[in-house]
């Protein structure tokens, strides 16, 4: 379920008076004229719409037929939304947001039925906005602007994040895990890039967010996975030793909503024919948030497969302590604000210290991230810390250069 973008001529209609209500639109540009009475000697052209504004919303509030036509005046591309989609929507959002939402609907919807004035419903949401503006403040009406424009833009970017899974324009970049011995490399950690055809590399923070926010973030993780099962192969063709490089994916906490996802795993590694055990999964404690329960069964369901767990960002959340005991997990990565702390504090080198003697209690492995110096080494060696990666290492690279790294 998602948002569809629709282009209309001018002159197109978008919807006639009498029509059922189906979809609500947002403009992202051109105009319309919102009209009632088309064609007659009583048509009256109550509203033009321009960019960021919303029309067609009673569909979105209860069913009945359209009060008004929308007639496209120029070139114009709106967003399509349904009832379902903002159903599907509100579903992740904060359950006060939620609540908050489902009482201004409600509102809107008593205000409009009880009204003398029986305002139609593409412009009554205009009218109540020009009432509202006579009691705020600039400052407010700047805010909402802002607002709109912002709506505007993750509206746009999920767009372009459907045709970047479509056009294959997510890439894995591969950052080192090396033994700290000796800095000899066992792994890499897949991080992902997005080559954009016109804005060019755009980092994570920018999209994943988003991706998350829109249920996208599925589908890139199983992108990512699919890629790692690629360059394994590749991968141990070059490596002599016994012990053959793994490849770490990134798993989003939103994938846990999902009792499917140990399915589609295992059918992405039985696919690519490739040992699971070389496949490390990375996952936050957002993965727990919610359904406990839930969330160990799915974990349990991938040990099945073969995959290893790592708990990543480990000691910047709340309660990472407790899930060492209660899930299934084989290692952790120490957060790399721990590590770049503990340089010129003796106390945040003790907290480092105390997680790795925990995680040797419980005989999980340990990652630092974040090294940078070779003070970071000697003092994360000295608690007994034997893997890590960081910029002192190498910073993230194509595959290309990762795979060059390995030959001997």
């Amino acid at each position: 379920m998602h948002v569809k973008r629709q282009q209309f001529k001018a002159g197109d209609i978008i919807f006639n008076e009498g029509d059922i209500r189906d979809n609500a639109f947002i403009l992202e540009s051109g105009s319309v004229d919102i009209i009632r009475g088309l064609g007659t000697e009583k048509e009256i052209n109550h509203a033009t719409l321009k960019t960021g504004d919303l029309f067609g919303e009673m569909a979105l509030i209860e069913p009945g037929l359209r009060s008004a036509s929308a007639i496209a005046k120029d070139t114009t591309v709106t967003y399509v939304i349904s009832s379902d989609v903002l159903e599907d929507r509100l579903q992740g959002l904060d359950p006060v947001v939620t609540s908050l939402f489902s009482m201004l609907i409600e509102r809107y919807r008593f205000s409009r039925i009880e009204s003398e004035m029986n305002p139609n419903d593409e412009v009554f949401g205009r009218a109540l906005s020009g009432a509202g503006r006579a009691f705020h403040s600039p400052s407010t009406l700047t805010d909402f602007a802002t607002r709109k424009t912002d709506a505007l833009k993750e509206l746009a970017l999920e767009q372009e994040i459907r045709r970047a899974l479509d056009k294959g324009h997510f890439k894995p970049y591969l950052q080192p895990i090396v033994s700290l011995a000796d800095n000899h490399i066992i792994g890499f950690e897949t991080l992902i890039r997005w080559h954009h055809p016109e804005r060019g590399l755009i980092m994570p923070d920018e999209f994943i967010p988003v991706a998350e926010r829109m249920n996208l973030i599925q589908a890139i993780d199983r992108k990512m996975l699919e890629c790692a099962c690629d360059i394994i192969p590749q991968m141990h063709k070059l490596v002599r030793d016994v012990d053959k490089p793994f490849i770490s994916v990134n798993l989003s906490g939103v994938n846990f909503d999902d009792e499917s996802l140990v399915f589609g795993i295992a059918e992405v590694i039985k696919n690519a024919k490739i040992d699971p055990s070389h496949i490390k999964l990375e996952i936050t404690e957002s993965a727990f948030i919610g359904n406990a329960d839930k969330a160990a069964k799915i974990l349990e369901g991938l040990k099945a497969i073969g995959v290893t767990i790592d708990l990543d960002d480990f000691g910047v959340g709340y309660s990472s302590l407790g899930y060492l005991h209660k899930f299934a997990i084989d290692g952790i990565k120490i957060d790399r604000s721990f590590t770049a702390r503990a340089r010129d504090n003796k106390k945040s080198m003790d907290i480092v210290s105390a997680i790795v003697g925990l995680a040797n209690t419980f005989g999980l492995g340990v990652i630092a991230e974040g090294i940078e110096t070779q003070a970071d080494i000697d003092g994360l060696v000295k608690i007994g810390c034997k893997e890590g990666q960081g910029y002192l290492f190498d910073k993230p690279l194509t595959v290309e250069e990762a795979l060059s790294k390995l030959i001997h």
